[in-house]
């Protein structure tokens, strides 16, 4: 028989064992957490000078911030101004603003100062530095906001330099061709690459800029600050007081920031605020109005905001980081980068929802900094590369969006029963119904004056050689619609989207030799960010012909007893390069055998298509779009057709 073990001497040794063990675990946690350790210092300090060379065993009186001495806040310890992430205490100044950060005077500490960093030159060692964001820089390498891929792409194929609108061709790619002078003088400048040089908050006329053109922002006091510095700079020299506030970089994304480049091309950064661009002359609308005069001269008259715009949504509240930044993929143009859809928010069928726990990290630091992290919610996300939305989740089957600049949440609005698109309108995007108006031109002549000089936005100097622009009808009108093929999970399939005048243009490569002259007539896809809950009416679309593609005119259906004839009478006169009227996309009931879009997977409607929608259209002569006739031809139009009365006249083709 065993003896039993003495219950004292066993508790005594356990207790001896669990004493030992906490003053172990002490130990170490001392070991690995003092910032004075002698042993960590020292090897810290080792390993620093085996990498860099550097020996800062003699600098330990100054600040250790981010495993290394700094001594830039020994004179700007007192900054204020900076947004918890970016706060100079936890990052110091020379992770973004590099110099040498070792030197105790002013002159040897500004050495090699970053004065404005972020910008594409420097991003590796500033932003994108292996403490910071390093894994935004193959993102931003290949951003379409980066690249400006699309926009040179389309231009060099139009000017006859590349075989497809869809090829690889990022910005600094651009030589000295009469397309790369073309964009040299008129549009290269809305790149991120784009080097910002002076300091200054954001404004209209910001182009580039890199990380700061979406993330800097500058307060009162900073930009009372900088004018006062200006002006002692021009007085006193280099007797300058010491800057006490400084502007933010934080993810407080407004819309200013997008509208330098987003206010051209596309104009969506206008349309979206209700701003139709003209071709007034400031002293056209002194006093008016309803009228707006650009920072750049630009005159632009208010029309109709899109809805988003009227209840206070910036565009980060729908556009996402992996948009906006990119997922690190090579976009080609700019839908292949966008990823958010109307139907991601306003659900149409079966959402899929994220907790907070399962997001990637990019998307739980945005949610944590914007204090959206609640781990209960139910956060939606992006149908086409699911990615968490971060601030819009589901709650007792309703969606709901947390505005990013203010916190507030909002309820979104479910969709009406016609939105389902299951039956006649299954293939019509959103847009195609809701967008309320789009920027439109009609006809525009661009030449080439070589003993002119412009300023080239790439070299940022004067160059011989000029491009001019002579465009002629600027009109805000609803958008022309055509098709976008594309295959999904192998299946081939269209939708029906809105399409704007690309390029209706003809193009002389010297204006002296006609013979030079290139002619156009491209339309582009367009999202006109002109919103409305109302939709386009039945008859906007099959009635209207420059709906169809045919311009502006006169669509009658004329009835000569049982037959009926569609006619078209435009309203522009036919040009001489290819015979149809100055605004049209297609002939009347014709089709295009050559290039018509500025996308290899777009079209304008097909004579069979343009046929049915004409069918329905006649219906529309007659019925009213609220008819019961209409309303089930919606479901199915053939059987109504079959069931029609004898009063009834269909088109002869």
């Amino acid at each position: 028989m065993k003896k039993s073990p003495n219950i004292k001497f066993v508790i005594t040794a356990y207790l001896f064992v669990l004493a030992a063990a906490g003053f172990f675990v002490y130990g170490v946690f001392n070991f690995i957490n003092s910032p004075v350790n002698e042993k960590i210092e020292k090897y810290r300090i080792e390993k620093l000078k085996r990498e860099t060379g550097i020996d800062e065993s003699s600098f330990s009186d100054l600040p250790l911030i981010l495993n290394r001495r700094e001594g830039c806040l020994i004179c700007h310890g007192e900054m204020e101004g900076f947004e918890s992430s970016h706060d100079p205490q936890k990052i110091g100044c020379y992770s973004c603003h590099l110099g040498n950060r070792l030197a105790r005077d002013k002159s040897s500490a500004h050495k090699n100062l970053l004065r404005i960093p972020g910008n594409s030159n420097d991003v590796s060692v500033t932003c994108g530095e292996k403490q910071c964001h390093p894994q935004m820089i193959a993102r931003m390498e290949n951003n379409i906001m980066t690249t400006m891929n699309g926009v040179v792409s389309v231009d060099k194929w139009v000017f006859g330099e590349t075989a497809s609108p869809t090829a690889k061709s990022p910005v600094d790619s651009i030589k000295y061709s009469p397309a790369d002078t073309h964009l040299r003088n008129l549009c290269a400048s809305c790149h991120l690459s784009n080097a910002k040089t002076e300091a200054g908050p954001v404004q209209e006329l910001s182009r580039g800029g890199g990380c700061l053109a979406c993330h800097l922002n500058y307060s009162k006091e900073s930009e009372e600050m900088l004018v006062q510095l200006s002006e002692e700079k021009n007085k006193y020299e280099n007797k300058i007081s010491k800057l006490k506030f400084h502007p933010s970089v934080s993810l407080n994304v407004e819309n200013k920031h997008c509208f330098g480049c987003h206010s051209r091309s596309g104009r969506i950064s206008l349309s979206y605020d209700g701003w139709h661009e003209t071709l007034l002359k400031p002293e056209d609308v002194k006093g008016k109005i309803g009228f707006r005069i650009l920072d750049d001269g630009r005159v632009v008259q208010q029309i109709k905001k899109d809805i988003h715009s009227e209840l206070g949504l910036q565009c980060v509240d729908c556009h996402t980081s992996y948009e906006l930044m990119g997922d690190g993929k090579y976009s080609l143009h700019k839908e292949e980068q966008m990823k958010i859809q109307c139907v991601d928010c306003h659900l149409v069928s079966n959402s899929t929802t994220r907790k907070i726990s399962q997001f990637e990290f990019e998307s739980a630091q945005i949610s944590r900094l914007k204090k959206f992290d609640r781990p209960d919610r139910d956060y939606l996300v992006s149908a086409k590369n699911g990615f968490p939305l971060v601030n819009v989740f589901l709650k007792n089957g309703k969606p709901y969006l947390i505005r990013k600049s203010t916190g507030q949440i909002i309820e979104i609005k479910l969709p009406s029963q016609n939105c389902a698109r299951n039956g006649a309108h299954k293939n019509l995007s959103c847009n195609s119904c809701h967008n309320s108006w789009s920027p439109q031109c009609v006809g525009c002549h661009t030449e080439f004056d070589k003993d002119g000089s412009m300023f080239d936005l790439l070299s940022n100097k004067e160059e011989k050689g000029e491009w001019l622009e002579h465009p002629k009808d600027l009109l805000p009108e609803p958008a022309v619609l055509g098709v976008r093929e594309f295959s999904e999970n192998g299946i081939k399939k269209k939708i029906v989207e809105e399409f704007i005048p690309g390029m209706v243009l003809t193009i002389n490569k010297d204006k002296n030799k006609k013979e030079e002259k290139i002619f156009n007539r491209l339309f582009a896809p367009g999202f006109s960010h002109t919103i409305r809950k109302e939709t386009r009416s039945c008859v906007s679309c099959h009635n209207n012909s420059a709906a169809l593609g045919y311009g502006r005119g006169k669509l009658d259906f004329q009835i000569n007893g049982k037959t009926g004839v569609w006619k078209f009478s435009p309203s522009y006169y036919p040009i001489q390069y290819d015979g149809l009227p100055e605004d049209s996309w297609i002939g009347f009931l014709k089709e295009r055998s050559y290039n018509s879009t500025t996308r290899d997977n777009t079209r304008p409607f097909s004579i069979s298509e343009q046929k049915k929608i004409l069918t329905v259209g006649a219906c529309l002569t007659c019925h009213k779009p609220d008819s019961w006739v209409m309303k089930n031809s919606l479901n199915d139009f053939q059987l109504v057709l079959e069931k029609r009365s004898s009063m009834c006249v269909l088109p002869q083709w």
